[in-house]
């Protein structure tokens, strides 16, 4: 049965039939969806919702629970996941990663000398960066612009996790399932460890033999990990649809639509930008608001997820240089999730007298800024030679 009720009865265990409002202005992934955690619920009050629809056949029922009883504590993070602002997280952010990408490479090593994944050594990893990423995720995010070509595999594996976690958090799915998606996003190319790194590292196009190798590594990726112990089977089947998209484009299997999970069209999301905004050794990476068009643009993605991904990581994401409204050329340093287009930002560069600046910081959505400053319009920082990495604060962990 559907029921209309108030979100002040909603409980663990029913199931939202209806949001009673368009997707846009929700931050969940799908309109329809089991309550699986109190912090979901308190998501649903903070956005203003006040009445959703329930289905009764498919979860409980406000009879099911005892009637004007407050929401238990069971869904309350730990301490270790209380919020810290950006400065204060950094450091920790920082370390976790750096030690996750010495992991990752370790591990491809490992399995191209035939040994085995060891999910003890990955599972602790991917728990400390979703316990910083639930602290602050601009910290961790931030830190996916810090890129190396020389460390581009292990990196973008690391990379693609924090986003993926990043977006879960984003999409307000279960805390509980956290380390999971992190774990899946961490070895979807796994396979890529049985693929020739001539192949991968190639300066110019593949050949057809060569695009038919590379796409073969989702093939071994499923094979490495269906002898691993302890791997869930969120991760195997988003090893499998990583690569698919939702126009039916991708492959191994030309998956199309909802036929994919939403673990793995997340999981083709935050592959793809990674991807387009690092530099590698056959192409230069694009700026982040560029990758934002490419993914809303090609029609190969969900563009109701993809404009979820975007709200996740901002309109200007962490690292993105932007023009500013008085001329002046500015890096974005810190997301602001209650207002996409107004971020804190470091203002670096004047552009009419073409002269660095004593950077100088500001929050766009602050009343109390000197001047009334907006940004006109994201930049391509490579063609004002400018590094808008190395004005992130981030970038002092990462010499």
């Amino acid at each position: 049965m559907i029921k209309k009720i108030p979100t002040s009865r909603l409980r663990v265990g029913m199931y939202i039939y209806d949001l009673n409002c368009d997707w846009a202005s929700h931050p969940f992934a799908l309109n329809d969806f089991q309550i699986t955690s109190q912090g979901q619920i308190r998501e649903i009050m903070k956005i203003g919702i006040e009445a959703v629809y329930i289905d009764t056949d498919r979860g409980l029922d406000v009879e099911d629970t005892a009637a004007g009883s407050p929401p238990d504590d069971a869904g309350e993070r730990p301490p270790e996941y209380e919020t810290k602002p950006l400065i204060e997280e950094l450091a920790a952010a920082a370390n976790v990663r750096k030690k996750a990408i010495g992991m990752m490479s370790r591990i491809m090593e490992d399995v191209r000398a035939g040994k085995p994944v060891e999910m003890e050594q990955i599972t602790p990893a991917v728990e400390n960066m979703a316990r910083s990423i639930l602290r602050n995720t601009d910290a961790s995010v931030g830190l996916t612009r810090i890129k190396r070509v020389d460390k581009y595999t292990a990196e973008h594996c690391v990379n693609v996790s924090i986003l993926m976690m990043a977006f879960h958090k984003s999409l307000s799915l279960d805390d509980d399932e956290l380390v999971q998606t992190g774990i899946s996003g961490l070895l979807q190319d796994i396979g890529k460890a049985r693929i020739p790194e001539y192949i991968l590292n190639k300066p110019g196009g593949l050949t057809p033999k060569e695009t038919a190798a590379v796409r073969r590594h989702v093939k071994y990726g499923l094979e490495i990990l269906k002898k691993t112990p302890g791997i869930s089977a969120v991760s195997l089947r988003t090893v499998a649809e990583h690569h698919e998209r939702f126009d039916g484009s991708g492959y191994p299997a030309k998956m199309r639509g909802d036929l994919i999970s939403l673990y793995g069209q997340m999981a083709a999301i935050s592959d793809v930008y990674d991807a387009l905004t690092a530099d590698r050794a056959y192409k230069k990476g694009i700026p982040p608001h560029a990758a934002m068009i490419e993914l809303l643009q090609t029609g190969q993605h969900n563009s109701a997820l993809v404009q979820k991904f975007i709200h996740c990581i901002g309109i200007y994401p962490v690292g993105s240089l932007v023009a500013l409204s008085n001329g002046c050329f500015a890096v974005v340093i810190e997301s602001n999730s209650d207002n996409l287009l107004h971020p804190r930002v470091k203002i670096i560069f004047d552009s009419i007298k073409r002269q660095y600046l004593p950077p100088e910081v500001v929050d766009l959505s602050s009343p109390d800024k000197k001047e009334d400053l907006t940004i006109i319009s994201a930049i391509d920082a490579k063609k004002w030679h400018i590094r808008p990495e190395e004005f992130l604060e981030h970038a002092r962990y990462f010499p």
